[in-house]
């Protein structure tokens, strides 16, 4: 699909359009991807991308759009509403760090309820997708959380960042967004046939673990915390996320500190306390031991791809 043939898709279905002159919807096309590869209609695709900023008075309301649009929340927040599978119309928030899929096909709208809102919105064709875009509506739930999802995270970046307009990148991209709907899909399938045999306190633990990694956590500290004696802890936790709590913590932590050094300048001191290690050489040593690589050679690897 070219240029022209999706932005006028685009614009003849929107219904009503709410901007000033800080924002065009235009400029939802920067990142377009052309349709004359083979793979384009045989694989799933990115039609276009782009990170906007809109201020309170933007909003936009489409349907009968052949594309299937992802929205990242960096900064700010807004509100989607969306027809669900019922026809019902559902409103969602649209926070820092939520993961909205949306069947543009569908009714939806977009609207800022923050003086300023930070988004990246991609745009796929729906080749090959609507298994996964059947799977994700019949979750009831089309908002992920990417601070929990590192995966997830790493290939919308592999996406958004392989931006060059030929064959063997369009194959690449596609291969990404395979790997990212693939993942969103198991991970919610895991998450609603296995959480509701695990206990709370461990679903709690592990979401604490996700959100606020960047606090400071002892074994014992949180074993006084949910009444329960460590070893058990450890054992349970185990049983169900494959490591110990602290494990488990580290992990996310390294996780974290990657995404940091792929795509932020900051110091590897700043990056060691933003995870929550203190210690910025006990930080390296962590990293190394779980990446095989220092957090410097891992910046200048990822700054190669």
């Amino acid at each position: 699909m070219s240029e022209k043939t999706f932005s006028s898709c685009f614009f003849s279905n929107l219904i009503n359009s709410s901007t000033n002159n800080h924002f065009s919807l235009s400029e939802y096309f920067t990142y377009e991807y052309s349709s004359e590869f083979d793979y384009y209609y045989q694989l799933p695709s990115e039609i276009c991308h782009k990170s906007v900023a809109v201020p309170s008075s933007f909003s936009y309301e489409a349907s009968n759009i052949n594309a299937i649009c992802l929205i990242h929340t960096t900064k700010g927040a807004g509100q989607l509403f969306v027809e669900s599978t019922d026809s019902h119309i559902e409103k969602t928030e649209l926070t820092k760090d939520s993961l909205a899929i949306i069947d543009c096909r569908k009714y939806h709208k977009l609207l800022c309820n923050h003086n300023i809102w930070e988004y990246t919105i991609c745009f796929f064709n729906t080749h090959i997708l609507d298994y996964y875009i059947n799977k994700i509506y019949e979750r009831g739930n089309i908002i992920y959380r990417l601070g929990s999802n590192i995966d997830a995270q790493i290939y919308l970046e592999q996406i958004l960042k392989n931006y060059i307009d030929d064959e063997i990148h369009g194959i690449l991209r596609s291969k990404d967004i395979t790997n990212l709907f693939s993942h969103l899909c198991i991970a919610a399938t895991l998450e609603n046939n296995y959480d509701c045999h695990i206990p709370s306190y461990l679903i709690d633990l592990r979401s604490k673990f996700d959100n606020n990694y960047y606090e400071q956590y002892s074994l014992d500290d949180i074993a006084i915390s949910y009444r329960v004696n460590k070893y058990r802890l450890c054992r349970e936790f185990a049983k169900y996320y494959e490591h110990t709590p602290i494990q488990y913590l580290n992990k996310v932590r390294i996780d974290k500190a990657k995404h940091l050094l792929r795509t932020t300048d900051d110091k590897i001191v700043e990056i060691s306390q933003t995870v929550g290690i203190e210690n910025t050489n006990h930080f390296i040593r962590l990293f190394k031991e779980k990446t095989g690589t220092t957090p410097l050679k891992y910046r200048k690897g990822s700054l190669n791809f």
